[in-house]
């Protein structure tokens, strides 16, 4: 019987200067995992961002700590237009600077404007000088 695979999920985890985040304490390259069923992002469960950028909302760039994440198991995603995900396991990867993250994010807009091209392609503007 073939094992099924994990959903893997990178992203991008934002801190206090203590590495600390909601008083849990995190350490780099460790690994945690709850049992809290279900996740729910708005409630439990180890919270990332896919868009680097969007970790500003929760944690300001010049005071927090940021560092790569590897999400897994049970998922949820925000109902809006963040890019934040709780998810049962994380592990805690190398710390980012703060201009690797604005590198990040910039590559994560990068990739969503090269998926609105192509054959099939569609875009709309509105206003006077709007260009498509």
């Amino acid at each position: 019987m073939k094992k099924q695979e994990e959903n893997i999920i990178k992203g991008v985890k934002g801190f206090d200067k203590d590495l600390k985040c909601h008083g849990f304490q995190y350490k780099e390259g460790e690994e945690y995992e709850t049992d809290q069923k279900p996740v729910r992002c708005t409630s439990n469960g180890f919270h990332l961002c896919e868009d680097a950028l969007d970790v500003f909302s929760y944690y300001p760039p010049l005071t927090s700590k940021f560092h790569e994440a590897i999400g897994s198991g049970d998922a949820d995603r925000a109902k809006n237009e963040d890019s934040k995900i709780a998810v049962s396991k994380i592990k805690i990867g190398a710390e980012i600077s703060l201009f690797q993250m604005i590198k990040l994010g910039v590559e994560c807009i990068l990739k969503r404007v090269k998926a609105t091209t192509g054959d099939y392609a569609h875009s709309a503007t509105t206003g006077n000088s709007a260009h498509s």
